[in-house]
């Protein structure tokens, strides 16, 4: 019987520190400054929604017609849009500043 107490308390104590190890990790993730850096890329978040690109976009375009939206990975989003001359064009809006750029 005290044999398996001590193979109990022993796999009691290797697995504490473990957990409080991991406790710690999950904790130091979301922090500010003091956090370390994670090993796996972090995305940044946009801070501004499609609607408000969008309507940053118009404003940028000056009366064009808006035609779509185009695909883009890299924290900005593409409109398109046509001029009244028939000529298409493309504004970018930078998804965390709200820059627009293009035109």
């Amino acid at each position: 019987m005290s044999r398996i107490l001590v193979i109990a308390a022993a796999a009691l104590m290797a697995w504490a520190p473990l957990s409080e190890a991991a406790a710690q990790d999950r904790g130091a993730r979301g922090r500010g400054p003091e956090r370390e850096q994670s090993r796996e890329p972090q995305r940044e978040r946009p801070s501004i929604s499609a609607g408000e690109a969008l309507s940053i976009a118009r404003s940028r375009a000056r009366g064009a017609r808006f035609v779509g939206t185009m695909a883009s990975g890299g924290g900005t989003y593409v409109f398109r849009f046509e001029s009244p001359e028939g000529r298409i064009f493309d504004i970018t809006v930078d998804a965390r500043t709200g820059r627009a750029g293009g035109g």
